[in-house]
Order: structure tokens, then C-alpha cells, then sequence
């Protein structure tokens, strides 16, 4: 299993987006923000993998993203998409 770092970076990212939600006017906004935040980060993924993390190397090796964070925040993305398409908010 990953170390609990990883967990809290998509926790606390989750929780951004979260909090954003009730300020788009309608459940479609919502799921059009949750699509753009996936296609961007599907971006992001495509540029760590090609680089082999170059792309993400700042600061301290302890803090650097590792792909466990990208599946991991794409998930979560695409499961609080599923829950908006339901009808059943976030």
C-alpha cells in the first residue's frame, strides 16, 4: 500500500473541489467542472509518464507526486463524477 502521504495530496485536493461545487449554478456545471478536472488531469499523467516524473520534480523527493497519486486522484474524480451523473451530488 502507498504511504499516507499520497493519501492526504488526493484527499486534500478532493476537498478543494468539494468545496468549489456549490458555487457552479447546477448539478450539469458540476459534472462539466468534474470533466475538465479529469481531462486535465489525464494531462498532467500523460506528461509524468512520458518524462518519467521529470515533469513533477520540485523540492523535496518526500513531497514529489508519484503515479499511485495520479490513479488515485483520477479515480476519485471519476467516482464523484458518477455520483453527479446519478444525481446524488458529492
Amino acid at each position: 500500500m502507498q504511504a499516507s502521504t499520497a493519501n492526504s495530496r488526493t484527499e486534500r485536493y478532493m476537498e478543494r473541489v468539494k468545496a468549489h461545487l456549490p458555487a457552479l449554478a447546477n448539478d450539469a456545471a458540476r459534472c462539466s467542472f468534474i470533466s475538465c478536472e479529469i481531462d486535465k488531469w489525464e494531462e498532467r499523467y500523460t506528461r509524468f509518464i512520458a518524462t518519467e516524473g521529470d515533469s513533477h520534480r520540485f523540492g523535496d523527493t518526500s513531497s514529489r507526486p508519484t503515479a499511485f497519486d495520479f490513479i488515485e486522484t483520477l479515480a476519485a474524480l471519476g467516482a464523484m463524477q458518477v455520483r453527479l451523473a446519478r444525481g446524488r451530488g458529492s
